[in-house]
């Protein structure tokens, strides 16, 4: 199978897997429907993330075994499953499993055979696992506002059974496109356990340490401009630099070599929190976010880049599923953090322990060079 097919399979399949960061679009009307309050809806999203989360740890592992597609088939099941779930929920409890742990699941499995397919690819891994995690985040911006535009005309249900019927075509497509064989072991080793094991760790923290004050931000970004009536702008630009930051880094990578391009993202990430630190607001402050989450995205395409560098093709899906657990714990615990702290010290200070987090992340970085 030629490599253009397999990563446009790849690309397809991230594209389609991304209705769980689009769940926010659905909650007002659910809120009404089901008498609900926010607080217990947005627990369906903290039970998605785990899953997510666990479904590209298993989902990697089973990647490294299992063909392509024959997972993405899984997860074009378990994604078409769930959201047709949400559409005749009738209760929370019916949310949780059918959005939160079905949809949660299947999408995480997806996003971990796509981006096994693009960083086994022999040559261009960072440009190819930059157009593969570049396509999860813009299948959220995309489908945010056309779901929130199929509820106002035709209602929630109606809706969540559309976007099961489109994703599911394009999914179908995309597990045509991906390699129907099982992978293969290489020949070739990695040279032992030593090196990789230190430089998995290492991954871990910088990953988990360095996505953190962009999650933070996400769930705070009124807050950090410094204007709440700012809020959809502050959104706007943290979206914008994730898909910027994704597409720019992993082909840079290629070109300047993994262990510098993550030492300007570090840098960048202490560039984009000092002005929050120190009181910044308006414009300042809207830049710095535009730059924290050029940073995430950045970081995102990143560590799988990194991570195939010091481990065979054999076990890249085993280990990225690993090292993406960092994000995963970053995710949960984070954005909470952040919000009880700011009830404390103000924004400013949150920014002071991003700042923190970010030299942490950093050193982190220089011990996976060293």
């Amino acid at each position: 199978m030629s490599k253009a097919r397999a990563l446009g399979g790849a690309v397809l399949l991230d594209l389609a897997v991304s209705p769980l960061f689009v769940w926010d679009v659905f909650t007002g009307a659910l809120g009404r429907e089901l008498g609900v309050g926010h607080a217990v809806l947005a627990g369906v999203f903290s039970v998605g993330l785990l899953a997510f989360m666990l479904g590209v740890l298993v989902g990697g592992r089973a990647a490294d075994r299992v063909a392509p597609r024959r997972l993405a088939l899984v997860a074009l099941a378990g994604t078409v499953l769930g959201l047709l779930g949400s559409a005749a929920a009738s209760s929370v409890l019916v949310l949780f499993v059918a959005f939160g742990v079905l949809v949660g699941g299947s999408t995480g499995l997806g996003y971990a055979t796509a981006v096994r397919v693009a960083g086994t690819v022999a040559t261009g891994r960072g440009l190819a696992l930059g157009l593969v995690v570049s396509a999860y985040a813009a299948g959220s911006a995309v489908l945010a506002p056309v779901a929130s535009t199929l509820i106002d005309a035709i209602g929630r249900r109606a809706t969540l059974v559309v976007l099961a019927g489109a994703l599911g075509v394009l999914l179908a497509v995309a597990a045509a496109l991906v390699p129907g064989a099982r992978p293969g072991a290489r020949a070739e080793r990695a040279g032992g356990r030593t090196r990789p094991s230190r430089s998995v760790v290492a991954l871990w923290l910088a990953f988990g340490l360095g996505s953190a004050p962009a999650l933070a931000a996400f769930a705070q970004a009124g807050g950090l401009a410094g204007d709440a009536a700012a809020v959809a702008l502050a959104v706007a630009l943290l979206n914008v630099g994730n898909l910027a930051g994704r597409l720019v880094a992993g082909p840079l990578s290629d070109r300047i070599g993994r262990r510098a391009a993550l030492h300007a993202n570090a840098a960048l990430l202490v560039v984009a929190c000092a002005p929050l630190a120190a009181g910044a607001t308006g414009s300042v402050a809207l830049v710095a976010l535009l730059l924290l989450g050029t940073q995430y995205g950045a970081l995102s395409t990143l560590t799988p880049a990194a991570t195939s560098d010091v481990v065979p093709p054999e076990r890249f899906g085993t280990t990225y599923g690993l090292v993406f657990t960092g994000w995963g714990v970053a995710g949960l615990v984070t954005p909470v953090t952040a919000a009880a702290l700011a009830g404390v010290v103000g924004y400013a200070g949150v920014a002071v322990g991003f700042l923190v987090l970010a030299a942490l992340s950093w050193a982190c970085v220089a011990a996976y060079a060293h």
